[in-house]
């Protein structure tokens, strides 16, 4: 079934994976994609290096398709107001025993 592009999606190749075995009829399971490239050279020399080493019964193609770009969500800050605050140092963190015990050094000094 083809689809029309539209103009937001970009041309990309798949490098797919296919296993065959006897009696072999495609089945989702033996078909697996191994990468998306954007660059057909790039996808082709994938394919020729894989299918020198690929396993007897296996063989990697390239398939043309469309790839629409990735929706980051917008992050926006809180506003001083709605943020949280900060939450005050654990008796147990690092830091207030860092604290803590500069505090008695001071003390000490004092006498």
């Amino acid at each position: 079934m083809a689809t029309t592009r539209t103009p937001e999606q970009q041309d990309a190749y798949a490098v797919v994976r296919l296993d065959s075995f006897r009696n072999f009829t495609p089945r989702p399971e033996n078909v697996s994609v191994r990468r998306v490239v954007h660059h057909f050279a790039e996808a082709e020399l994938e394919v020729r290096h894989l299918n020198m080493t690929a396993p007897t019964g296996t063989v990697y193609f390239i398939q043309r398709t469309t790839v629409a770009p990735r929706i980051e969500p917008v992050v926006v800050p809180l506003s001083p107001a709605v943020a949280k605050p900060e939450a005050p140092l654990s008796p147990r963190s690092r830091k207030a025993r860092a604290e803590k015990k500069s505090g008695k050094k001071k003390k000490k000094k004092r006498k």
